[in-house]
């Protein structure tokens, strides 16, 4: 037994030249909890780093900042006084609790990285620790470091398994050049906390982020405070990332943003493209000035400080033009009551060996646990009513059946189910009270992976198999997928579903929108 964090591989997310290695694996933890925050932090922390000097701070410190923000906090775990051991024993109990772990560690303690055993190079690192197997004591790291060993998908959290001492030696030899740097980090490892759910979306981030633009830009210091000195040049890759590398984040966001709100992505680029070349040309500026530890004169400051502030307006400006203000809605939701359509168990109470649960056919049953039932079950924007009594059917294996609906006005209907032996895409045909019929097709991931098709996982836990009288635990996660899909607005007395037994559903829900 143990716990596995869904955390996605982020082959779409960015490198280490747009979000430094620290920051980008607190990002990916904030993910476990929803998928698209990884996107909206590494955007507010691109946006943050460029009007806060935040270097000298415990992360967790910064990172709460933006956290907050979507009800989640990066807990400080204090460990003076504790053995290696008993460090990375916390470690494996916040992961049994459902919270990721994010070690700061130095490049020369990773086994796996050509600085290892190198005491010359001393930089640190972001580990995220996101799975624990007690049978055998090992952990799962998700590190971007791999990139240059596998570079099918440059910028993803690659897994990799390792060993209870593996994990601690690096821990412990990390931690020895903390102490003698007097680091905020020594003795210490943080872990991932949701203290409320928080739905963000790419207009509620980019309205979070004008309130974060209020000050002086860092860059502007930076000019203002050049001295002539070689300090510049020799952080020349940091100044790059954070001022220009940034912008990747930054710009994912408000092009996400267009594409929903059909606004110019023409403008949208053009824009982009002069923000890279005022800052590029700053950055240039003061880069060959240090090289050659030539000072600045006032005149040149000044100039250089308008170009950057003239970048920085046409960022804010563009940010504003994007904004959306929007009328509050309210969805009214209508659980439907599917029970007794129910023709297959998937959950079993406790692991034992004479369960009956057998979602695929073959033995493979969930472990029912942490799952909110016959009552409102709410996450971010979704809530269901999932009716479940033990040792009963508890989902509808679809062979076509017709669920027959007491006239409910709706515009949406969310779907929490899974598929098994593949993911599918399935006709539902929605029926009106006026004899009319409307198709929609529904997604279904595999519930052996996280979702594929951009459903939330709505539950996650422990798959069992059961074969030949013995029960074992699977390697892998059972899961829960929701999805709402929008409907022809009217009133639905029937839900005609698939012809595929391999798609579950588990409850549904139908939505009416009113504005408040």
């Amino acid at each position: 037994m143990g716990k596995a964090l869904d955390i996605s591989l982020y082959k779409n997310g960015f490198g280490y030249q747009n979000v430094d290695c620290i920051q980008s694996p607190i990002a990916a933890a904030a993910g476990y909890f929803n998928h698209d925050n990884y996107f909206y932090y590494c955007f507010l922390h691109s946006i943050a780093g460029n009007f806060e000097n935040h270097s000298q701070q415990d992360i967790s410190v910064y990172s709460n900042k933006i956290l907050c923000k979507m009800g989640l906090r990066l807990e400080k775990i204090d460990c003076s006084g504790c053995t290696p051991e008993d460090v990375i024993s916390m470690a494996a109990e916040e992961i049994l609790f459902g919270r990721p772990i994010i070690m700061i560690v130095k490049y020369n303690s990773l086994f796996y990285n050509m600085y290892y055993k190198n005491m010359g190079f001393r930089l640190n690192h972001g580990l995220l620790v996101n799975e624990f197997n007690e049978s055998n004591k090992t952990f799962c790291i998700k590190d971007q470091f791999y990139r240059d060993i596998l570079d099918t998908y440059k910028n993803a959290f690659f897994p990799l398994h390792i060993t209870f001492d593996m994990l601690k030696n690096i821990w412990l030899d990390s931690n020895k050049q903390f102490r003698s740097q007097s680091a905020t980090c020594a003795d210490s490892i943080y872990s991932m906390y949701q203290d409320e759910e928080v739905e963000l979306d790419t207009n509620k981030a980019i309205n979070i982020a004008l309130s974060i633009m209020d000050g002086k830009s860092e860059l502007i210091n930076l000019i203002q405070n050049f001295d002539g000195t070689k300090d510049f040049d020799s952080n020349i890759v940091f100044n790059r990332l954070r001022f220009c590398g940034c912008l990747e984040p930054i710009f994912h966001v408000l092009e996400e943003q267009c594409v929903h709100k059909s606004f110019d992505l023409v403008h949208l680029q053009k824009t982009k493209k002069k923000i890279e070349d005022i800052r590029s040309k700053v950055i240039n500026a003061l880069g060959k000035a240090s090289r050659r530890c030539e000072k600045i004169s006032k005149e040149r400051k000044d100039d250089l400080c308008k170009i950057a502030a003239e970048g920085d307006a046409l960022l804010l400006n563009l940010m504003k033009t994007l904004i959306v203000s929007e009328s509050e809605k309210k969805l009214i939701n209508h659980f439907v009551d599917i029970t007794e359509y129910y023709n297959n168990q998937a959950f079993e109470e406790s692991f034992r060996d004479d369960s009956r649960a057998d979602i695929t056919g073959e033995g493979t049953h969930y472990i029912f646990q942490d799952v909110v039932v016959n009552e409102e079950w709410k996450k971010g924007n979704f809530s269901f009513n999932y009716s479940y009594l033990p040792d009963r059917s508890d989902n509808i294996s679809c062979n076509g059946q017709v669920v027959c609906i007491p006239q409910i006005n709706a515009q949406y209907i969310s779907i929490l189910g899974c598929s098994e032996f593949g993911s599918y895409n399935e006709k539902i045909v929605v029926e009106y009270s006026d004899g009319s019929k409307r198709v929609i097709t529904a997604d279904f991931s595999d519930f052996f992976q996280p979702p594929i098709f951009g459903e939330r996982a709505y539950w996650t836990g422990a798959a069992a198999e059961r074969r030949n009288g013995r029960t074992r635990y699977h390697s892998f996660n059972a899961r829960l997928f929701a999805k709402r899909y929008r409907i022809e607005p009217g009133c639905v007395v029937k839900i005609h579903l698939p012809n595929k037994r391999n798609v579950h559903i588990f409850a549904l829900t139908l939505s009416d929108e009113v504005f408040l």
